[in-house]
């Protein structure tokens, strides 16, 4: 039994690439910034309660991430596979791998929910020395847990509507789902409603609201498409499929846990630098400030794995190669543009997300540093999107453990503690890790092994 494309799809594997990219490109674009508003908006509106909240959101969210990576890993398996499967014509086994991926990540997603529930009671006291950051941050993570359910059942179907050609789709969904998450922070933090006093609880559950109408439209919009035999087939559990998406996506999980992880140190770098509040409130104001410039290289990354993995199953090996470079160029161009821009406004920006002027002055720095490194960020970012859709996800995991871990940390603690050069120490140490990871992962794309992946 063969797929055919619904009318709607522009076929990624035939025609002008060019065409290709741009299709598949413009709605991640517009998908990935409004996913980078949320957490910029929940930043802002957190400032209203205070530097310290500002510092226990961005740690809880940093918690949650180590909980959603497992499920995006999920999705990157996913992505490979069906769009493998898609473009060499083989629905059945595109429909069996998203039944699957859809088990999965429910399971995961309740599974997560209980772990973060308990790491809010007994790990956050390990990476803050602040009782009412503790406070704050556990509150909102432990509601904020529930959230994963949902998240889960709509990352994967927006994982597979990505590698079917439909990115159109997924920016419909997430659109949704942003509009209600930015309407109930502020409806719940800054005026109150539906209850008073909710503070940093009502930025979590204006999440849960999104996040389960998300899950709910993403449900229906598989039912109306070719996929719709999948929702058939999550159960029962099929465990050569699950180790099949697992072999692909466990090296994407641990990518990001290294990372992730790695996030922890820099905490406990920056809660031992002088005036610590300020310096974790300037992380995070930070991250969220580059998550507009740096969100839409996700896009480009989300789109090339569609693009590659797909002209891979139709045996268009050349086209999937060219595909990459493509799209790098792309990214590479626009993050030099973008990186200007984020330098010389770095301080109206600061002054804009912080009342406080030393979080102003460490965000300012923050920002003007990391815009350096903006042309390499799309390097390795772009690149490790083209060979996690072409199933290579060793080769991103086994860089990231080394620009992490043996570089940035290490670099990262001796400027910031030993030299003392407090966080701006730790802002030089991320560029040079960057600029290292861009460089390895552009000589793997180049070297065309993991077309053998």
């Amino acid at each position: 039994m063969t797929a055919t494309a619904p009318k709607d799809l522009t076929p990624l594997v035939t025609g002008n690439l060019w065409r290709a990219i741009w299709t598949m490109s413009w709605p991640l674009l517009l998908m990935t910034i409004a996913n980078s508003f949320v957490g910029l908006v929940d930043v802002y509106v957190a400032s209203f309660l205070g530097s310290d909240t500002q510092a226990a959101v961005g740690l809880a969210e940093h918690v949650l991430f180590l909980f959603l990576l497992f499920i995006l890993s999920v999705g990157v398996g996913s992505t490979a596979i069906v769009a493998r499967a898609f473009g060499a014509g083989d629905k059945a086994s595109m429909i069996k791998a998203t039944g699957q991926s859809f088990a999965l990540s429910i399971l995961l997603g309740l599974g997560m929910t209980v772990t973060a529930t308990l790491l809010g009671h007994y790990a956050l006291p390990f990476f803050t020395s602040s009782a009412v950051v503790l406070q704050v941050g556990r509150s909102y993570l432990i509601a904020y847990s529930f959230v994963l359910i949902p998240f889960s059942m709509t990352c994967i179907a927006n994982a597979v509507f990505r590698a079917i050609g439909d990115s159109k789709t997924p920016l419909y969904i997430v659109s949704v789902v942003t509009a209600i998450n930015i309407a109930g922070d502020f409806l719940t933090v800054m005026y109150g409603w539906p209850v008073k006093g909710l503070g940093v609880l009502g930025m979590a559950y204006a999440a849960l609201v999104g996040s389960s109408v998300g899950a709910i439209l993403a449900v229906l919009a598989i039912r109306r498409s070719v996929l719709k035999d999948s929702l058939k087939s999550i159960y029962p559990l099929n465990s050569n499929e699950i180790m099949r998406i697992a072999k692909i996506g466990v090296p994407s999980a641990l990518q990001r846990l290294a990372w992730s992880l790695s996030v922890f140190v820099v905490f406990f770098i920056l809660a031992r630098c002088p005036d610590s509040v300020s310096a974790l409130a300037s992380w995070t104001i930070g991250m969220r400030v580059e998550s507009l410039i740096f969100m839409p290289l996700m896009a480009l990354s989300l789109a090339v794995a569609s693009i590659v993995g797909q002209n891979l199953g139709a045996g268009e090996h050349d086209r999937a190669f060219k595909a990459g470079w493509r799209v790098t160029w792309i990214g590479i161009w626009s993050m030099t543009v973008l990186g200007c821009v984020l330098y010389f406004s770095a301080t109206p920006i600061a002054q804009l997300m912080s009342q406080d002027p030393s979080t102003i002055a460490y965000t300012a720095n923050y920002l003007r540093i990391n815009a350096l490194g903006e042309p390499f960020l799309a390097l390795g970012m772009v690149l490790t999107g083209a060979l996690q859709g072409a199933g290579d996800t060793k080769t991103p995991m086994y860089v990231t453990l080394i620009c992490n871990w043996i570089i940035r940390l290490p670099i990262a603690f001796v400027l910031a503690l030993t030299l003392h050069r407090g966080p701006e120490g730790v802002w030089w140490a991320m560029i040079f890790s960057v600029l290292t990871q861009g460089l390895l992962i552009a000589w793997r794309y180049q070297s065309k092994l993991w077309m053998e992946a």
